[in-house]
């Protein structure tokens, strides 16, 4: 797996060397797919935090689904649609209206017991959520986020009966716009050659169209997100 996605060995090293002392890399199924990550107690009032928390849901019910625990993913649906109205004063109108139309779709699709298209609906209400924080009160840049959509993403695509490699294509070419995005940010070296190794090794994975290596790829990220969401804890590191 590791040579499908030319990723060499010293890089994972490496990633464990720079991961926080609970990092999830144990290969579990549902760590890996959870990509759970602890989440500092934060005000009510700040509106980031009620955010955060519709985010959460959304991580656990993709996790959930891959795993297909589909008890548990009810549950996380029927916690997204209890949540929405909440959120309202949070979002604009049209970001309002676009989780609206997620939230409803994961409804549809667990009521056909649909888990994959469940999972796929709610990565799209987690990027909506992410996108709506305000951006000066984050704990770190929403390119990680968006690094850990692109996880979330393309491990649902890579879950599929058929590759639809159109979609992986899209989902692997806007990771790399936030990686560019956010590595100016970064002033540690050896993290910013950990994350390029990764997504270089998405690219060829894409390229080769090697589902394999897309998935393994896609872990990656999501591990590599911890340590970057570490990094930006760390005082003076948010820019």
């Amino acid at each position: 797996m590791l040579k499908s996605v030319m990723i060499a060995p010293a890089i994972l090293i490496l990633l464990l060397s720079l991961a926080p002392a609970q990092s999830p890399w144990t290969d579990t199924p549902t760590k890996l797919q959870l990509a759970q990550k602890s989440k500092s107690p934060v005000k009510e009032a700040n509106p980031n935090a009620k955010l955060a928390d519709a985010a959460s849901i959304n991580e656990d019910l993709v996790g959930l689904a891959l795993d297909g625990k589909a008890d548990r993913v009810a549950e996380r649906v029927t916690a997204m649609r209890n949540t929405l109205s909440s959120l309202r004063p949070l979002l604009s109108n049209s970001a309002f209206d676009s989780l609206g139309r997620q939230v409803t779709e994961m409804e549809q699709a667990f009521s056909k017991r649909d888990l994959l298209a469940t999972a796929s609906a709610s990565v799209e209400a987690y990027r909506i959520i992410e996108n709506a924080m305000d951006a000066a009160s984050r704990p770190s840049p929403v390119e990680v986020a968006m690094l850990d959509y692109s996880g979330f993403k393309l491990s649902i695509l890579g879950a599929a009966p058929v590759a639809n490699w159109a979609a992986i294509s899209t989902t692997a070419k806007e990771s790399d716009g936030a990686w560019s995005t956010l590595a100016n940010k970064i002033q540690e070296k050896s993290l910013q050659n950990l994350v390029a190794a990764i997504q270089e090794g998405l690219r060829n994975a894409v390229t080769r169209k090697d589902i394999d290596g897309v998935k393994f790829a896609a872990k990656m990220q999501l591990e590599a997100v911890d340590v970057l969401e570490d990094y930006f804890k760390r005082a003076g590191k948010r820019p």
